[in-house]
């Protein structure tokens, strides 16, 4: 049985576009215009080869076309990869797994009982660094 790593969106997979988020996050195209980050996308198919990989990220509840947009994100950069991996929360605390690949402690993260990979800090600064790890 494979390990299931869960991977967070917003600043992991995906840019969190131009200006600040707190004045985009409620624009209607914003999260399905975000280009990947760097590596991502090459990331999460290598990963999905040897992991049950998920997509969980926290949509913006005061903005109901971002539910769609992230999913239309997935489809349009991760393809059939990803089809029916998205999983869309408040509280990634309750979505299991061994590990979350997250850029932040919110939302459950810091509960989460599995291993937190804390993307973006000294020891995961990139996508190969998080390849490295977990390969």
């Amino acid at each position: 049985m494979k390990k299931i790593v869960l991977i967070d969106m917003d600043g992991v997979l995906a840019e969190l576009g131009e200006g600040p988020f707190s004045e985009n996050k409620n624009k209607k195209g914003f999260f399905l215009n975000n280009k990947p980050i760097e590596g991502a996308i090459k990331a999460f198919k290598e990963l999905s080869a040897k992991y049950d990989c998920y997509i969980v990220s926290t949509p913006v509840w005061s903005n109901p076309h971002c539910w769609m947009e992230k999913r239309l994100w997935v489809e349009k950069h991760l393809g059939l990869e990803a089809y029916k991996r998205l999983i869309l929360t408040h509280n990634k605390d309750l979505v299991k797994g061994d590990y979350i690949i997250d850029d932040t402690k919110n939302y459950g993260v810091d509960k989460f009982e599995g291993e937190h990979i804390m993307f973006g800090n000294q020891y995961f600064k990139n996508w190969d660094n998080v390849l490295e790890y977990l390969k």
